[in-house]
């Protein structure tokens, strides 16, 4: 199947960016007296580098549709918004250090600034969602309200469900729980929403936000899954995370879920022990319930002596093969453009990307 190559595919997402950035200046206020300790702190993240790939997918898929480049750009902006502010929060849950390289904002602002930035981000996404009903009708900006709604909704249980894992320190999971907590967390947010939005604002039939949704759906899980592999096996720089933060915040990935299937008794005994501990606030922060960094090397040596990270890829290839075919079928409805060649270039991208 035709599409852009890897160097076209990051051309594309650095000017949907430029695009969105820029929006994203214009909607967030300056010159006011909460500049310092709420405003200029709001473009941290955003700005940061990052792919944009939430709002490159809501404008593939509506001008592939034959919609407007004006139209979709202020509902673009507010996903790139809402992704920042979840991260923000994100970060705080997870007690995550870094975040595109650099400290999180917590770290660096302290827990109660960033937080009030990540709900300040999401408050002003009412703003731009409200403006649709003036620029493209009630009937498609109630539809944006409805889905971004829905998103916000499937985005908290889908967390819900991983930090009520982490609670009460369940571990013994099957794949389908996995790929439900994903669809809720990860793929909602990441892709159905910007998907299905670029769909509504260019007109498309019913037919093809069928599609769209389950092209979505496979498109989000495959990504997912090398977003948990790349936390293991990606060069520091080019990633911009903690390498093996996942283990440190003890994340529930697909291949944790394949190591407490497939390691012996006692190796599935002591990842338990090691994922159930806490991580340390700093380095003086020690203890039995502590993780140490020896664990955590042990514990992601685990996962390459089962198997499990090479179990991760393949599955993550089957759901990108899977989302190929189902757009082949799609495209036939889509003029040869650019957008149409973005989309079908993703389609390994999700899976070959090394950040």
């Amino acid at each position: 199947m035709d599409g852009l190559s890897s160097a076209e595919l990051s051309s594309y997402l650095e000017e949907v960016r430029g695009w969105t950035l820029a929006e994203i200046d214009r909607i967030i206020p300056r010159g006011t007296r909460h500049d310092d300790e709420l405003y200029a702190l709001m473009r941290d993240y955003p700005f940061r580098e990052a792919k944009g790939l939430r709002p490159a997918l809501c404008f593939a898929v509506c001008r592939a549709l034959g919609g407007g480049h004006e139209a979709m750009m202020p509902t673009a902006a507010v996903f790139e918004l809402y992704h920042n502010a979840f991260l923000i929060h994100d970060d705080v849950e997870d007690g995550s250090l870094l975040r595109r390289d650099r400290p999180t904002l917590h770290r660096q602002h302290g827990v109660p600034i960033a937080v009030n930035v990540g709900d300040a981000m999401l408050a002003l996404c009412l703003g731009p969602l409200l403006d649709n009903t003036r620029t493209l009708g009630v009937g498609k900006a109630l539809r944006l309200l409805e889905l971004v709604a829905r998103m916000a909704r499937e985005s908290a249980e889908g967390q819900a469900i991983e930090l009520g894992w982490i609670r009460r320190g369940t571990w013994s999971l099957a794949d389908r729980d996995y790929y439900r907590m994903v669809h809720k967390k990860t793929t909602w947010y990441s892709f159905l929403a910007p998907m299905l939005a670029g769909a509504i604002v260019a007109g498309a039939t019913p037919q093809q936000q069928t599609r769209i949704r389950l092209l979505a759906s496979l498109m989000g899980t495959a990504f997912q899954i090398q977003d948990d592999v790349l936390n293991l096996v990606a060069a520091e720089r080019a990633y911009g995370k903690e390498i093996a933060g996942d283990l440190w915040e003890g994340k529930h990935t697909l291949m944790i879920v394949a190591l407490m299937r497939s390691a012996d008794e006692a190796d599935r005994a002591a990842a338990a022990a090691v994922l159930r501990k806490r991580r340390p606030v700093d380095d003086g922060d020690t203890g039995p319930d502590v993780k140490t960094e020896e664990e955590v090397t042990r514990l992601r040596d685990h996962l390459f002596k089962y198997g499990c990270v090479d179990y991760a890829r393949r599955r993550a290839q089957q759901r990108a093969d899977r989302a190929a075919r189902l757009f082949s079928v799609l495209r036939g409805a889509l003029a040869p453009s650019v957008h149409r060649d973005f989309l079908a270039g993703l389609m390994q991208y999700l899976v070959t990307r090394n950040h």
